[in-house]
């Protein structure tokens, strides 16, 4: 049985159908599962457990739709048989590609008139997280929930990367090791949010770091671009902790990953750094001012979310250092 699991949006969104995609080809006799989404989010769509293909449309990116985009989905997607599709999407462009590529059943969330391109619909329930509503897509399909837990394979050349990268710093010695991401390099372009209020301050950051290392001994690895450099030169002026710095060296998604994979902890903003964590196994905290933690943040009780108070509005600069160390220590470190 051909499946496409088809995703509106960006990394985020792609990383919160994993579970959705482990799912479907557990569940699903002899289940062949395609993934269809935003090109950036496709080489890490193809390292989902239970995925034979990834297709990158760009109907399918953050501000990508047109008609053109849409044409260029639609052939990419006629030219392969499915006998079903998931539609992890709020919008229309999505329906709208699963609808003309004439695939016979098509469960997706009912969203005005692209309800009307579906065969069967859930609603959404507030705001729910999307891996949990991505998830009943295939409940709606007739498919229990095998996993609530996003997964993705870094694969074996970036473990021993990330492993070499470490290890040769003596970094990796038996202390409590806590990634930290400053700035926005990983981010997806949110609609209607500027990228600087998804970082928290680098002053900030530096306190958090220096209390992790007082109460708990932590060394901390920072994470960033090259275009997050700003960031980590501000916060690694006031850090005092045992820092290993990876910001503009280790920029591979899959690597990334593979280093988060041996940390014992993320903190950083609304990023895909969060999603990238919780599918290599590592909790997170994740710090959300413009943005909505209940619907973005990784799914799962080991994921700790520090949601600024809506304030009309809410931004990270309301989110104390005790507010976010409340979180860390709550996650049992």
């Amino acid at each position: 049985m051909n499946v496409l699991v088809i995703v509106d949006g960006g990394l985020v969104e792609t990383l919160q159908a994993s579970p959705l995609v482990r799912s479907l080809a557990t569940g699903l006799e002899a289940a062949r599962v395609t993934v269809a989404c935003a090109p950036v989010a496709a080489p890490i769509a193809a390292q989902m457990p239970g995925v034979v293909e990834a297709l990158g449309l760009e109907a399918l990116a953050p501000d990508g739709v047109n008609p053109g985009s849409l044409l260029r989905g639609w052939l990419a997607l006629r030219r392969r048989r499915f006998h079903a599709a998931a539609v992890c999407a709020i919008g229309g462009a999505a329906p709208t590609l699963a609808f003309f590529t004439g695939i016979p059943r098509r469960a997706g969330v009912a969203s005005g008139v692209a309800t009307l391109m579906l065969t069967d619909h859930v609603d959404r329930e507030g705001t729910e997280n999307r891996a949990a509503l991505w998830l009943r897509l295939g409940a709606a399909l007739g498919v229990p929930a095998a996993s609530t837990r996003a997964e993705y394979d870094p694969g074996h050349g970036a473990r021993i990367a990330a492993e070499q990268r470490m290890l040769a710093s003596g970094f990796e010695d038996g202390r409590l090791m806590i990634a930290v991401a400053p700035g926005n390099g990983f981010a997806d372009a949110v609609p209607l949010v500027a990228s600087r209020s998804l970082a928290w301050e680098p002053e900030r950051y530096a306190h958090l770091c220096n209390e992790l290392t007082r109460r708990h001994g932590a060394g901390v690895v920072v994470l960033g671009t090259a275009d997050d450099r700003l960031y980590v030169d501000a916060m690694l002026m006031d850090v005092e902790s045992d820092t290993l710095d990876l910001a503009g060296e280790v920029t591979s998604l899959p690597e990334v990953a593979a280093v988060l994979e041996r940390c014992d902890l993320l903190v950083c903003g609304d990023s895909p750094l969060l999603h990238l964590a919780a599918a290599v196994g590592t909790p997170s905290v994740g710090l959300f001012g413009p943005t909505s933690g209940t619907v973005r943040a990784p799914y799962g009780p080991e994921h700790r979310v520090v949601q600024a108070v809506d304030g009309g509005a809410p931004s990270l600069r309301q989110i104390r250092v005790d507010d976010v160390l409340a979180g860390i220590e709550a996650a049992a470190l």
